[in-house]
């Protein structure tokens, strides 16, 4: 993406967000103009470590992880291991911590929506 478009798209992020009241698409916002500030700087070739693992999608990971160790992959990123591994975490890329965590958000969805729609039945 070329710079012209990465600063539109920044413009626009912190318009919706001096605009958004609710703190969750607040947060989604700031998570999404700190990606594209990310991507500018890698441009200019500025790149901090937390920011080279916002750029990390899961899927190359992956694609490195069939032939690269998690030390081969952050070095190659160039961030320290266990920035690597705290990314794989919040990512659910580990494969211990990734079941109970999804059915954790099952149960609380389902809990929810039960709640909700009790509510409706009530209308």
């Amino acid at each position: 993406m070329d710079r012209k478009l990465l600063k539109e798209k920044q413009i626009q992020l912190i318009f919706q967000l001096e605009q958004e009241e609710n703190r969750f698409i607040r947060k989604r916002l700031i998570e999404e103009l700190e990606y594209f500030e990310a991507l500018g700087d890698r441009e200019k070739g500025l790149l901090m470590a937390e920011q080279k693992l916002l750029i990390l999608t899961p899927n190359e990971y992956r694609e490195h992880k069939k032939t690269k160790s998690d030390v081969e992959i952050s070095k190659l990123i160039g961030v320290s291991r266990s920035s690597l591994a705290e990314w794989k975490r919040k990512n659910g890329l580990n494969r211990k911590k990734q079941r109970p965590v999804q059915q954790e958000m099952i149960d609380v969805l389902a809990f929810h929506l039960d709640k909700w729609m009790t509510y409706i039945e009530k209308i």
